[in-house]
């Protein structure tokens, strides 16, 4: 099984690779009648009849000019009628706020220039130097530069603080993938639908973004990060006080409910404080936790060596429990095997069983199964607690919230 996961990783690595490169495009899509672009307004007013498309959307990248011979009209992903009928309030309220906005500008000089959208696409260029190649110092100290402009921002350090606060929430996410299948598997045995349970969070994360981004659109951004961050910080309890394969399945169902109000939200907080053109840079920063990954591997590990014990002598040397009767050699003796091989463990008398879970392994410690899930809960509400000393300056503004003042 080993050999054909690491066959089938690579395989899925390699046709990532070949769809990227040879499938997906890089375009820009662009209003040529933008009215918050002052760049797009310009152009509206002093356009004339007789410019062609190259003349119009000149200047829409990197402040340079740049002839987009083709560019062709851009369709909408979803049509207009559809989003009135799936969406109808959120479209009616849409188009009260366009009309009371247009309604406020009447006496603007520039609203009579105001059209629809007129979106156009074409294959991004990426405009390189022509300078030669500079000095190795001289590269060097543009990098600091740039990294000394970027520490200067303050949405910087709002990023960076938020992705490092919510490191130890995301010790949920590592213990569903190293401590739930071994505390599964060695307390209730081989046959538990250990991944059945762990795509729980797969198909929650899935499905239900879109579904709580339509439902909680209108709302601010940390409104709904902090109530979905003290439901993942607190979801762990459910295994603590039921340690069975029911209570990991609540707390995959709670703690996917909390991430898709939270996860999603910080993902857009974090694109609306980047500049133009950083967004990518602003989504690197504030994954800045993965640093910290290995420690995290570490304590998943020391967790599951005190609070989640193997049993060793009671599996063959393939990790299969030992779990049925062999009387193959001689009736007397009663040797426990596993479905591939008989392994170094006998029995006194037939009365007695040969384990098929670490709990019956003669030789096994017992430890509290809800140890491990209570110290991840007081482990992850660090979180939602750090978030809350920072709000004010998360949000920036100093103040929290008239509810709950902000927890």
């Amino acid at each position: 099984p080993l050999r054909q996961f690491v066959v089938v990783t690579w395989i899925a690595v390699l046709m990532t690779f070949i769809i990227a490169y040879w499938l997906l495009e890089d375009w820009s899509v662009i209003d040529l009648y933008d009215p918050e672009d002052d760049n797009g307004i310009q152009q509206q007013s002093i356009r004339e009849p007789n410019e062609t498309l190259e003349t119009e959307i000149e200047g829409y990248q990197d402040g340079s000019i740049v002839d987009h011979v083709d560019a062709t009209p851009a369709k909408p992903m979803v049509k207009p009628h559809l989003l009135r009928r799936w969406f109808p309030n959120h479209y009616q309220s849409i188009h009260n706020e366009e009309d009371e906005t247009q309604h406020q500008e009447g006496n603007d000089e520039r609203s009579e220039a105001r059209r629809l959208p007129n979106y156009k696409m074409y294959r991004t260029q990426h405009i390189r130097s022509n300078e030669g190649n500079t000095s190795l110092c001289a590269g060097v100290l543009q990098i600091l530069n740039q990294v000394t402009a970027l520490l200067r921002m303050r949405s910087t350090w709002r990023v960076l603080i938020f992705g490092f606060a919510s490191f130890t929430i995301a010790m949920n996410w590592t213990a569903s993938e190293m401590i739930l299948p071994p505390f599964l598997e060695r307390r209730f045995g081989e046959d538990i639908p250990i991944y059945t349970i762990q795509s729980i969070n797969l198909f929650g994360c899935l499905i239900l973004p879109p579904i709580v981004g339509a439902l909680t659109s209108g709302r601010e951004d940390f409104s709904i990060v902090m109530p979905g961050l003290w439901i993942m910080a607190l979801s762990p309890i459910f295994v603590a006080i039921l340690p069975t394969a029911a209570g990991a399945c609540v707390w995959q169902v709670v703690m996917t409910f909390g991430e898709v109000l939270w996860s999603p939200r910080q993902t857009s907080w974090t694109a609306s404080l980047a500049p133009t053109g950083s967004e990518g840079l602003f989504f690197a920063i504030s994954s800045a936790r993965s640093v910290m990954g290995p420690l995290t591997d570490f304590l998943m590990g020391a967790i599951n060596e005190k609070y989640n014990t193997n049993c060793p002598d009671c599996r063959d040397q393939y990790g299969h429990f030992c779990g049925n009767l062999s009387t193959e050699n001689d009736e007397n003796t009663f040797q426990c095997a596993s479905v591939q091989e008989s392994c170094d463990l006998f029995l006194d008398n037939k009365q007695q069983s040969c384990p098929l879970t670490c709990t019956e392994c003669p030789s096994w410690e017992p430890t509290d199964p809800s140890a491990c899930w209570y110290l991840l809960m007081l482990v992850s509400i660090a979180t939602p607690i750090s978030v809350w000393l920072f709000l004010p300056f998360l949000r920036g503004k100093y103040n929290r919230d008239e509810n709950c003042y902000g927890l």
